[in-house]
């Protein structure tokens, strides 16, 4: 019994024996001697976005086998080989033309036989044309034209917009430039010359590892020249032969920004009657807008100027007198869309008038043979014809007046 159990084991020991031959025979053509060797991959990869080219950069590594490299892209169907320096720190690669897109880019190093390095990925983009036409400029809110300068009110920039280029043309006819950075909300254009286009162009960085800058297609705009006047320069000017004010209601009510309250004249006055102010700048005027009184004692009433003229001047003669010192700038009339105000006797103002009024009553300065709108002036005359309600005794209650036109420099 001993004997034949001694017989089985040295059986088991010998098919062992052979199983081990002939797994060492199926694994062996796979054994690299001396092991596999990896060159020092690229390490901390970096992708800079540009115009139909990229920038991949890394970090070179210490591994001096490193001789080559090689980076792909589009599914390994594209590649690009270089040399990499010993003497470097960062190595840096350039691919350049490739189109428009978004890729994965896979790296590899190689040594002078021929072995490379597990492949590192870096995702970058690519923009071009398609990029290009998708950009616009700074929004330009609004402008001002002083006479002489321009101020360009901007838009908040967005957040790839490096600085906006301003084109013009100088009034000596010479062009001019300057870049806008995007903090600047302000910005003056000096010696503007109105007859030629202002133009402007944002540019753009897609990215802040960008290694290109891209332009927008330039805007170009001819500048209007027309602008509210400001009334923070103007001041009452009393001249002789002026009509007389309430002190509790002085001119200058006229011209603050608030139709709820109002100017208001000796009761009665004698028509025709004048009263002047100094806007503190020189302007040509084009358009104006007044408010009578929000009380239907005077709004289309005896308050309410129907005909007047509007004078001005860069040198009043000081005797008041309406002489070739003053220039006729411009004869109104008030229309009342119900007539009421003239009619006999005078009736109620309609909701229509009252609207008009409330709003504002908008008057142009057009040339014709008598009146020449077109005059550089300073100071301005009211002169009032003729009211509403001529039975009763006239007198003048305006609550304001707005002047649009060109300053002048």
């Amino acid at each position: 019994m001993k004997n034949n159990i001694l017989f089985i084991i040295f059986i088991v020991v010998i098919g062992v024996c052979t199983g081990c031959d002939s797994q060492t025979d199926i694994y062996e053509k796979y054994i690299v001697p001396n092991g596999l060797i990896y060159p020092g991959p690229a390490q901390n990869p970096v992708a800079y976005p540009g115009n139909k080219r990229i920038k991949i950069s890394w970090l070179r590594g210490t591994d001096p086998r490193v001789q080559t490299a090689r980076i792909f892209w589009n599914n390994y169907t594209d590649s690009v080989e270089f040399i990499v320096p010993a003497d470097v720190d960062t190595v840096s690669y350039i691919i350049d033309p490739i189109d428009e897109n978004t890729y994965s880019f896979m790296i590899h190093t190689y040594d002078n036989e021929g072995n490379k390095s597990i492949p590192i990925e870096v995702l970058g983009a690519v923009y071009g044309d398609n990029y290009r036409n998708l950009l616009t400029n700074r929004l330009l809110k609004s402008t001002y034209y002083d006479g002489l300068d321009l101020k360009l009110n901007w838009g908040v920039a967005g957040d790839t917009e490096v600085e906006t280029l301003v084109n013009w043309v100088d009034t000596n006819g010479a062009p001019q430039s300057m870049e806008v950075d995007p903090a600047e909300s302000e910005t003056v254009v000096p010696n503007f010359n109105l007859n030629e286009p202002l133009s402007y162009s944002t540019i753009h960085k897609p990215d802040s590892l960008a290694i290109d800058m891209f332009q927008a297609t330039p805007s170009e705009k001819m500048i209007d020249p027309v602008i509210l006047i400001p009334k923070n320069t103007w001041r009452s000017l009393s001249l002789p032969g002026d009509m007389g004010m309430n002190a509790s209601y002085p001119l200058t009510n006229l011209w603050d920004n608030n139709t709820s309250n109002f100017m208001h004249s000796v009761d009665p006055v004698t028509l025709p009657c004048t009263f002047t102010w100094d806007m503190g700048l020189k302007a040509k005027l084009s358009k104006m807008r007044i408010w009578p009184r929000k009380s239907n004692d005077d709004r289309w009433t005896r308050g309410h100027p129907r005909l007047f003229e509007i004078y001005g001047s860069l040198e009043p003669n000081p005797d008041g007198s309406l002489d070739d010192s003053w220039i006729l700038l411009g004869r109104f009339e008030c229309v009342q869309p119900s007539g009421n105000g003239i009619a006999t006797p005078w009736q109620l103002p309609t909701s229509e008038d009252i609207a008009l009024s409330d709003n504002g009553i908008e008057f142009e300065f057009v040339p014709n043979d008598s009146v020449d709108p077109n005059t550089t002036v300073q100071y301005i005359r009211f002169r009032s014809l003729e009211h509403f309600n001529p039975a009763a005794a006239p007198r003048i209650l305006l609550a304001e007046i707005s002047l649009w036109g060109t300053l002048v420099r």
